[in-house]
């Protein structure tokens, strides 16, 4: 069912391009450029701009011609031209009953899409290394993979979160090397300790030669059976069950977590390289630095994208002279996997039985089921974008073996830091700023403000202040577009009066508390709306294409645009609160209409922050 939001643009489009025609000029319904206005009418159309521009004549003229030939579409009161653009004023309680009668039926659901039924997602994230634990730029990646797996579920695909353990790095090894040579006993939750022995473990590389000692341990742990093979896995599975701690602290959750020995296990990554190497796309390399290497040569490619042009070094090791595969590598393998290019004997097994959502945790392993699996049509990984190099050579790979590069969606993510500074895994600064002290510090300072502000229960008061700390931290992580560097302020966080989630939680609340102290039911919406303001036409406009902004920002994987509506809502909602009071309101009537409104506005509010994991206070 369309909204009336998308309903009025089609009615306006089609009008015109019939109008247009009968003045002698030929478009298409996309060229009409229908909107919802914010200047001088209700919606607008650009198209008298775009003739003029195609034809170099006057826009008026052109729209005025449109305009004489025009037969008012449906619920459209009139229209006039105004600087080139003609401006279409709808009748304003048509419009309401629509909206509001729309977004209240099917029990508030109407906001969600089935644009997405029948396409399957893999969505990747954060695929933290196992030897450390959740700083302040995983975080980033974790709420943004999060989200745009809400998203995608919103608008009908049906999504896979997958979780990618990277148990073969280089990393790992070195964290395994040096537990072996110290014999260290851990303390406390071992994601920590495990991060912490690691940087004690760089400070001791950076003054000894120890890289043929982790390259042998590297070596043992890709071979199964190996003391170093079953050391590395258990360390690793301990560092990512206290992973999963901080995860569930966040609301963060997925179906199957793909570990990279597995991988190996399965032989993908020879199915892999051997597919790649029939192709002509990587080659053995002979002579020079890399020789005994197996790579892509950019120098060999025909047609190589205009991004990968200009290397100062052509030659993209694969698999390295002694056998121990790259990264690249293993995520080509993965990829292929992914969409279905080359099969895998994959067993899963439950890791963690029930997450806090209700759902198991699956995992790959040596034993379990069967993973029955044949392919996604979409793989979208969110990563660094420092990493935007590799991800163009996974796609040229894919491309030469499949013609699926399309398929594959990287969505780059800028650098966290905290008004202090920048963090480091490696040199430690992480240390009192991981995503634990972060919730930690959340939370507290949560409470804190609401004991100020309001009055509760201290029962009541803890429950609240974790659901304000994770909408803090949620929503400052995804306001921002995810390409941007963030720097994380906690006085912009947790304000109850700006761009933030305890904002937005807030005036949901004050919309819940006028309803609740109203005890006005609202029936039908037959006869309502006789009277009704420019400020609470407004808010129903805004309110109209909340459906249309989830597909947008879906398909643009922008979790940002959810945060800029709700905030526009927010301040919206706050001047109708001072403008149109409901509980004094002049007559019955003008009431009813109101609550209607509020009725919307709260199950719009309440969907997209349940989108964003954020919760929907009823009291605050």
């Amino acid at each position: 069912m369309d909204s009336p939001y998308s309903g009025v643009i089609e009615e306006i489009s089609s009008s015109l391009v019939s109008a247009a025609e009968a003045a002698g000029y030929k478009v298409t319904a996309a060229e009409t450029g229908v909107d919802r206005s914010r200047a001088f009418s209700d919606f607008a159309s650009t198209v008298a701009l775009k003739l003029a521009k195609r034809l170099n004549k006057n826009a008026d003229e052109i729209g005025n011609a449109i305009k004489a030939k025009l037969e008012l579409p449906k619920g459209v009161d009139s229209v006039e031209v105004k600087n080139g653009f003609l401006n279409f004023n709808l009748n304003r309680q048509w419009f309401a009953q629509s909206v509001i009668d729309y977004l209240t039926e099917k029990d508030g659901k109407n906001i969600r899409s089935s644009v997405g039924k029948g396409r399957s997602v893999i969505i990747e994230y954060p695929s933290v290394n196992p030897n450390k634990p959740w700083h302040i730029g995983h975080l980033r990646n974790a709420l943004t993979g999060d989200v745009l797996a809400n998203m995608h579920e919103a608008t009908g695909y049906d999504v896979q979160r997958e979780d990618y353990i990277d148990d073969l790095g280089l990393q790992m090894a070195e964290a395994v090397w040096w537990h072996v040579k110290n014999s260290t006993k851990p303390e406390g939750k071992f994601d920590q300790w495990v991060g912490k022995d690691y940087v004690h473990a760089n400070k001791y590389m950076a003054e000894h030669d120890s890289k043929a000692e982790i390259a042998k341990v590297l070596q043992l742990m890709e071979q199964d059976g190996t003391y170093e093979e079953e050391l590395g896995r258990s360390m690793a599975e301990r560092c990512v069950r206290a992973q999963y701690e901080t995860a569930f602290d966040y609301k963060v959750y997925h179906d199957i977590m793909v570990w990279e020995s597995d991988i190996l296990r399965a032989e993908l990554l020879t199915k892999a390289m051997d597919l790649l190497e029939a192709k002509g796309t990587a080659k053995r390399i002979k002579g020079g630095k890399f020789d005994g290497c197996f790579g892509i040569d950019l120098a060999d490619i025909k047609d190589l994208p205009a991004e990968l042009k200009g290397q100062k070094e052509t030659i993209k090791v694969l698999v390295r002279s002694d056998g121990t595969p790259a990264y690249l590598a293993k995520d080509i393998a993965f990829h292929m996997w992914k969409l279905g290019i080359i099969e895998a004997d994959f067993k899963v097994k439950p890791f963690i039985e029930e997450q806090p959502n209700g759902n198991p945790l699956m995992t790959t392993g040596k034993d379990g089921k069967e993973l029955r699996f044949n392919g996604t049509e979409l793989a979208i990984n969110i990563i660094g974008s420092a990493q935007g190099y590799p991800q163009m050579l996974l796609r040229l790979a894919i491309e030469a073996v499949s013609g699926k590069s399309d398929s594959i969606k990287h969505l780059a993510y800028g650098e966290v830091e905290l008004e202090s500074g920048a963090l480091s895994g490696r040199k430690g600064t992480w240390i009192g700023y991981s995503a634990d002290d972060l919730f930690r510090e959340a939370k507290q300072m949560a409470s804190t403000q609401i004991k100020e502000r309001f009055k509760f229960s201290d029962a009541e008061y803890n429950e609240i202040a974790g659901s304000v700390a994770l909408a803090a931290i949620r929503f400052e992580y995804l306001r921002l577009g995810p390409e941007k560097k963030l720097v994380f302020s906690w006085d912009r966080a947790l304000s109850f009066e700006g761009n933030s989630g305890p904002y937005v939680q807030y005036t949901y609340a004050r919309a819940s508390r006028i309803l609740d102290d109203s005890k006005t039911k609202v029936g039908s919406t037959k006869g309502l709306f006789g009277t009704i303001t420019d400020t609470e036409f407004g808010l129903v406009k805004l309110l109209s294409n909340s459906r249309e902004v989830l597909e947008k920002a879906t398909a643009e994987l922008r979790p940002n645009t959810l945060c800029e509506y709700l905030i526009e809502l927010s301040l919206m909602f706050s001047r109708f609160y001072e403008q149109s009071p409901v509980l004094k309101a002049e007559n019955e009537e003008v009431k009813r209409s109101r609550i209607a409104i509020l009725v919307a506005f709260r199950i719009v509010v309440g969907q997209m922050l349940g989108v964003l994991g954020i919760d929907a206070l009823e009291r605050m």
